[in-house]
């Protein structure tokens, strides 16, 4: 990414829960794509280091998302495509930063899905139903007529993972013993706590041989007891509504299994190509230019 530009090259970038990935572009064309681990306090110390190690040119232009604490926020209901940027200064790099989403009822911060947002309803206009971005912070995204209507927020996959690790579960699971959790926790959502110590209690019971052989099962538990109480508390959200996933594969498959036992056809978008086009498309309107650069 380095040496000299022309003035249609630029730099994306996308501050994620826990890498930065930037895209080198010229003329509508991706050049280079490069994501580099988080490993700062901040998100800026984190963009400077990924910028240094990609050898981005000081006098290229970058445009970045998930920057919260040196751009704005936007109150919901919002276009994610029609987003101002802010201009500020990082290390020598002149950056426009696209700005969050919050939302005061419920409390809500966004910090980086509004570009995957914006990509997803580039590529589906007239696109009505509701997103769901699973992360570090899951978000439930109601989208009518291009715009955020609202959004609701769990931790259901940071909740997974410290108990996943804690009880030494294996990354593989089942997705039978899933749906039928997911049911369960639905139907009672207000024993989630007791069913996740009785999961526990289990596997510390149990002998050696029984725990591993039975650790897939118990992987498709604790996903399905944590996603059942996350669907009856999203019900309004994706209750008769088309819906959208926009994540990676190895966090897609859980909630594609959980949807799917509720019935739901779900529409599956990688996160990295809406992000890049959502980018794409706030480059172009900031610079006034076509979707051809």
């Amino acid at each position: 990414m380095c040496a000299s530009h022309s003035q249609k090259h630029w730099t994306a970038a996308l501050i994620g829960d826990h890498e930065v990935t930037l895209w080198s572009l010229a003329a509508g064309e991706m050049l280079h794509h490069q994501s580099i681990a988080r490993a700062h306090p901040s998100p800026e110390q984190d963009l400077s280091a990924a910028l240094h190690q990609a050898q981005v040119s000081k006098s290229t232009p970058v445009l970045v998302c998930g920057l919260m604490s040196a751009s704005s926020t936007v109150a919901v209901p919002a276009k994610p495509g029609d987003l101002d940027l802010s201009r500020l200064d990082l290390d020598g790099w002149q950056l426009q930063a696209l700005p969050g989403f919050q939302q005061q009822n419920p409390t809500g911060l966004m910090q980086h899905g509004n570009a995957q947002i914006a990509g997803f309803l580039a590529l589906n206009p007239k696109w009505d139903g509701v997103i769901c971005l699973p992360g570090e912070v899951t978000h439930w995204v109601q989208v009518s007529a291009a715009e955020v209507v609202s959004f609701q927020s769990t931790l259901t996959t940071g909740l997974y993972s410290t108990l996943a690790s804690s009880l030494a579960l294996p990354a593989s699971w089942s997705e039978s013993v899933l749906a039928q959790a997911v049911a369960d926790t639905m139907s009672r959502p207000e024993r989630l706590a007791s069913r996740l110590a009785e999961l526990r209690a289990s596997l510390l019971v149990a002998d050696q041989n029984t725990k591993d052989s039975n650790k897939p099962e118990a992987a498709g538990l604790l996903w399905g007891y944590l996603l059942g109480a996350e669907l009856a508390a999203a019900r309004a959200y994706w209750l008769g509504q088309n819906m959208a996933l926009i994540a990676p594969d190895h966090l897609a498959s859980p909630y594609l299994a959980a949807l799917a036992a509720q019935g739901l056809p779900v529409t599956q978008a990688q996160p990295d190509r809406m992000a890049l086009e959502g980018l794409k498309q706030a480059w172009r309107r900031s610079t006034g230019t076509s979707a051809s650069t």
